[in-house]
């Protein structure tokens, strides 16, 4: 294979179309090969969202990723080789986070994205500690147009004509496209096989952070079709290029992979400052690297795997339960599935219903380094909350700085007014989290957090009133 790695460093988006050796359009009629490119490439596509569909091109990749992005939605990974690329593929979305350590497995990659993700320092500081080749509808690359009858931001798409290196012996096969994944193609040992069981369907739903809703995926098994249908809230729709035409279908697959593992929040736009334009507070990063379990799905049935990664530069490992490797058919679809914001659940064939509740991985966090680095110059956000019951009341400091969702801050330190007795300064436990005042509730008039630096995290004033 291909594969080569060196160092590129980046300041700005527009430097890293031209210092990676990718022509501007000032400089040249069309893009050009950078040196040292894998021959694959990535296409961030979205997913669950009504105004995304159809989506165009996703068969002829050789596999595709689906991962955790804010809001509880999904979007897709296809990789292709470079030959393999169709004509119309999209819509194309922005990267987050969890793309960099996921695709440095595959080498040198030219990567397809829209948006404005890297107006962010950490992405940029990200994007300059790894080898991919970027190019972004929103910084001129001519492979992308706007197309018509779309609905915004739904509207980029790749011409896969016009990526560089197509018909230059560049390409990298599906083979070793998936071997690069870590996956093997072929027939499951006997032995594993009937270890197996026959399935229905599997449901994961990704909660709507930082609310309690939460959205559905489902990955349902068509015997007549021997093929599995993934839904994202319940939408499937794709047109891809056949013999000539372009034909209607579903996002199916032979083979899907769930790979449990933990997510952080990579920080709301921006780490401490507000997300703009209402969005969300938190952006999951799901880590890829490390170890953890996971579910092999091909043949109607589930087979029990575990994955496995030491470094971001290295493969997967994907192992069966006799420790051989994954083996997959047809198009295999990866679903990264972090457990602390997911609930995931199996119909077998029987019937039968069951709540998976798979241990926490135990991801390698290196990658949020940068961003913690960027988040130590600023104060985290706190709320405080008091819940009355009977003849007590619980304080609790919360925060949503890394954690993808509001939990308590241990060891606070509070000053709580009381009405008749004064002001009283207490701590939060160190265990829970949870300060516990005895006596009538309703005497509490005020609670104040001055600002405290917590595991070396500094952390915002916030104030409770009656």
């Amino acid at each position: 294979m291909r594969f080569q790695r060196f160092a590129v460093a980046a300041a700005t988006a527009s430097f890293l179309l031209v210092g990676l050796g990718v022509a501007s359009p000032a400089q040249s009629a069309g893009p050009q090969v950078v040196p040292g490119e894998s021959g694959i490439v990535a296409i961030k596509v979205p997913a669950n969202q009504k105004g995304a569909y159809p989506l165009y091109g996703l068969k002829s990749a050789a596999l595709v990723y689906v991962e955790p992005v804010e809001r509880g939605f999904t979007r897709h990974i296809a990789m292709y080789g470079t030959d393999k690329v169709p004509a119309k593929v999209g819509p194309i979305r922005s990267l987050r986070e969890t793309d960099f350590y996921l695709l440095d497995q595959f080498g040198k990659v030219r990567v397809y994205a829209s948006g404005h993700t890297l107006s962010r320092k950490v992405m940029l500081d990200l994007l300059a500690d790894t080898d991919h080749v970027l190019r972004i509808a929103d910084d001129g690359a001519q492979e992308i147009y706007n197309g018509t009858k779309c609905v915004s931001p739904f509207c980029h798409f790749l011409n896969g004509n016009s990526v560089p290196g197509r018909g230059t012996g560049l390409s990298e096969s599906n083979l070793n496209i998936i071997k690069a994944a870590g996956l093997l193609v072929g027939d499951l040992p006997a032995a594993v096989k009937s270890k197996g069981k026959p399935v229905r369907s599997v449901t994961v739903n990704f909660k709507k952070i930082p609310y309690s809703e939460y959205i559905p995926r489902q990955i349902i098994w068509e015997p007549s079709k021997k093929l599995w249908l993934y839904e994202a809230s319940g939408r499937a729709d794709t047109k891809d290029l056949v013999n000539g035409k372009w034909v209607t279908s579903k996002t199916r697959s032979a083979t899907a992979i769930i790979q449990f593992t933990t997510a952080k929040n990579a920080g709301n736009s921006y780490v401490c400052r507000s997300f703009p334009l209402g969005g969300p507070v938190s952006v999951p990063y799901a880590n890829t690297v490390g170890a953890g379990k996971g579910l092999l799905l091909r043949d109607g049935k589930v087979f029990d795997i575990t994955w496995s990664r030491s470094d971001r530069s290295k493969t997967t490992s994907y192992k069966l339960s006799n420790g051989s490797k994954v083996r997959v058919s047809g198009q295999p679809w990866i679903f990264v599935v972090p457990t602390n914001i997911t609930s995931t659940s199996i119909t077998y064939a029987s019937g039968n219903r069951q709540i998976l509740k798979p241990q926490t991985s135990s991801p390698k966090w290196t990658f949020s380094t940068t961003v913690l680095k960027e988040r130590k110059a600023c104060e985290a956000p706190v709320k405080i909350e008091v819940v009355k019951s009977g003849s007590k009341a619980t304080i609790r400091v919360k925060t949503n700085f890394d954690t993808l969702g509001f939990v308590s801050l241990k060891g606070a330190k509070v000053s709580v007014k009381i009405w008749g007795k004064g002001t009283v300064a207490k701590s939060t436990s160190t265990k829970t989290g949870d300060l516990v005042i005895t006596g009538d509730p309703s005497k509490i008039t005020s609670v104040t957090f001055e600002g405290q630096v917590v595991s070396k995290q500094t952390y915002a004033p916030a104030a409770w009133r009656k």
